[in-house]
């Protein structure tokens, strides 16, 4: 499953909120992990609330942060000790610590400080702690393949913040905005906030185009505001691939000049980033070397930060890039007998046509019966192990 944000009022961290959370009621999650985040919560004077909003005769949801007491600045470390004692996933935990460093990073940029010196005012009030720990850990509930989103509208005129009238895009939020593709120049006031672009950043959405999709579930977030020329909404939608091709990027390098340990500690290190695959071919090298050609399937997205990590990783001075036309089979998974299994389907229909038990759940129940895998697969029906 894949995530595609589209963000066709602009991008806030509570028009994120509400927009995944709507999402996961519609697609009937669990959302104990978000109840037990917003209880431990340690902020004295502060409720938040989930409302039914319109915008424009569209119903979604609205996300609502109340706070009745006065509330204290914080610097990057205070912040960070926060999101480090919540009931966070490790993942939903590292996007939320990304988000803020990034936050941090661009407050010091235009005020000419550190981070460690930022005063978190309207960016590190309670409101974005929340609104960037609930976003990550509703993502993370979701658990999205790949999270795709449209390019992001930033609206005109001016903002008031903290060091008085600024324009759209504020200085912080252009900063957080730098490679990014962006919109809507021309809509009413402030359509982009620093919390909701830091965590685009932080998430790694992809803004290339995405192949067709089948939608499951649709989640719509509110902004807080009403506009005339454009409904303040975020819509995000729960897709499945509906096509059996997709464009990916080949990478490859030869690489005769670095030792083996190098080399595989490259490889094992590529193999951590979000790609496809990665491997080695022993090939003959310049003046007849041997070496190795490194090679790495990958979605375009991430074409180009995977090329420099490869120059810094392997000391290459070239990595040639195909685009290829890649045919796949529409996968989910299943659990039977404690062990999770990997199903190929037609992408046009929801019959099974392969099976394949994950081998690290094989194991895993090996061990706990003090067997072997091979007893495990054995054991298993012919459907379960197919």
């Amino acid at each position: 499953m894949r995530i595609f944000l589209n963000l066709y009022g602009g991008v806030a961290g509570d028009m994120l909120v509400s927009a995944l959370y709507d999402l996961a009621c519609s697609a009937e999650a669990d959302l104990a992990a978000t109840d037990d985040l917003l209880a431990a919560l340690p902020f004295e004077g502060v409720q938040v609330k989930f409302t039914d909003e319109l915008r424009q005769g569209i119903s979604g949801r609205g996300f609502n942060v109340i706070v009745s007491e006065d509330q204290q600045h914080r610097h990057l470390v205070d912040v960070l000790e926060i999101i480090d004692a919540l009931p966070l996933t490790d993942r939903a935990r590292s996007w939320s610590v990304a988000a803020f460093e990034l936050l941090a990073t661009a407050e010091a940029k235009v005020h000419h400080s550190s981070r460690e010196q930022v005063h978190f005012h309207e960016v590190g009030a309670v409101d974005a702690i929340v609104d960037i720990c609930l976003a990550s850990c509703l993502m993370d509930l979701l658990n999205p393949q790949k999270i795709y989103s449209s390019p992001i509208p930033v609206g005109s005129g001016s903002v008031h913040c903290e060091h008085g009238e600024m324009p759209v895009p504020a200085p912080a939020t252009l900063e957080l905005l730098k490679n990014l593709p962006s919109c809507g120049f021309d809509l009413v006031s402030e359509r982009a906030t620093p919390t909701g672009v830091a965590l685009l950043r932080a998430w790694q959405v992809d803004f290339s185009s995405r192949g067709a999709a089948i939608t499951r579930n649709v989640g719509y977030g509110m902004g807080s505001n009403e506009y005339k020329d454009r409904a303040n909404f975020l819509r995000v939608q729960l897709e499945e691939l509906a096509q059996e091709s997709e464009c990916v990027v080949e990478l490859r390098t030869m690489v005769d000049d670095q030792s083996g340990e190098v080399i595989g500690h490259a490889l094992e290190t590529l193999r951590q980033q979000p790609i496809l695959e990665a491997y080695l071919l022993p090939v003959m090298a310049k003046d007849s070397r041997p070496g190795f050609e490194v090679v790495v399937l990958c979605d375009i997205g991430q074409q180009h930060s995977l090329s420099r990590l490869m120059f810094e990783l392997l000391g290459t001075l070239g990595i040639r890039n195909t685009v290829l036309d890649r045919s796949t089979l529409r996968r989910c998974e299943s659990t039977s007998q404690g062990i999770s299994h990997k199903l190929r389907m037609h992408s046009d229909s929801e019959q099974v046509i392969g099976r394949k038990a994950e081998f690290r759940d094989v194991v895993r129940q090996s061990e706990a019966d003090a067997t072997s895998p091979r007893k495990v697969l054995d054991d298993l029906s012919p459907t379960d192990g197919a």
